[in-house]
């Protein structure tokens, strides 16, 4: 299943779970759920893991977030942090660029470890969970984290649904050269240029704008969809907003907790 299919799937909903609205309300659908990082929050798996991923799947999320960086022999790991002190809670605080695939993966996350993206892609397959992957920019390398995404995904499965995506232009440009089959998505944050990174996303070829969720408005939403842009908020966790986006018509919602995003639209 393409990324294109995965963004139509919901149209095969139930009807009774898709649509949403009162009488002479045009019918809109349930967006997808990615989890983010798997689930984060007060009992939660380690983020990024494979047993977060796991979780989110049995939340009922369409799809998985997480990020990637390069490790320092050269494999893409998922990683959010430039080091490991946080996931560690302190017990480790080196820095992942540092540290060989052999030393990154003895680091225990409380009882899981650093997956590297292949483990988790393949995980997903199985799982029939969509993949956003985040190339992260806080890297000593940036090129580096490209052409590693850009080759891994080049000989990944066409049929499964994965999307790129960065803060960076530049990285996603890169990347489009490389992968141009990969669809890709522009993240867009709430400083003060995001309304130029919501214009550029379709300068850039990208099949999607991964707007947060403060800066989601009616006319901004409006405006990607006038673009053709697949849409997907960042990072809703609140039930009333979750049910306000859907009523916008977003495509997807990314979540620190599925499970409550599902019974929220359900």
């Amino acid at each position: 299943m393409t990324w294109a299919e995965q963004r139509f799937r919901r149209s095969a909903r139930e009807p009774g779970q898709a649509s949403r609205g009162g009488p002479g309300a045009a019918a809109s659908r349930a967006p997808l759920l990615f989890g983010h990082r798997g689930v984060r929050g007060e009992g939660a798996p380690t983020e990024n893991t494979l047993a977060a991923f796991e979780e989110a799947a049995a939340q009922g999320a369409d799809g998985i977030e997480l990020d990637v960086r390069v490790c320092g022999s050269g494999e893409l790991v998922a990683l959010h942090d430039p080091d490991l002190e946080r996931v560690t809670q302190g017990a480790d605080a080196r820095a992942a660029a540092a540290l060989r695939w052999d030393e990154l993966r003895q680091v225990d996350l409380g009882g899981d470890r650093v997956p590297l993206l292949a483990e988790v892609l393949a995980f997903a397959r199985g799982r029939r969970l969509a993949v956003n992957v985040e190339m992260k920019r806080d890297v000593p390398d940036r090129a580096a984290v490209v052409l590693a995404t850009a080759r891994l995904l080049r000989a990944w499965d066409p049929r499964h649904a994965v999307l790129v995506s960065s803060f960076d232009p530049a990285m996603l440009a890169s990347f489009g050269v490389m992968a141009p089959a990969v669809p890709r998505a522009l993240l867009v944050h709430r400083s003060r240029y995001h309304d130029t990174a919501v214009r550029l996303a379709p300068a850039l070829g990208a099949l999607a704008a991964h707007i947060e969720r403060t800066i989601a408005s009616p006319e901004r939403i409006a405006l990607l969809k006038r673009q053709g842009r697949v849409i997907n908020v960042w990072t809703v966790n609140d039930p009333g907003e979750a049910r306000d986006l859907a009523a916008l018509g977003v495509d997807g919602l990314i979540t620190d907790a599925p499970r409550r995003i599902r019974d929220a639209l359900a």
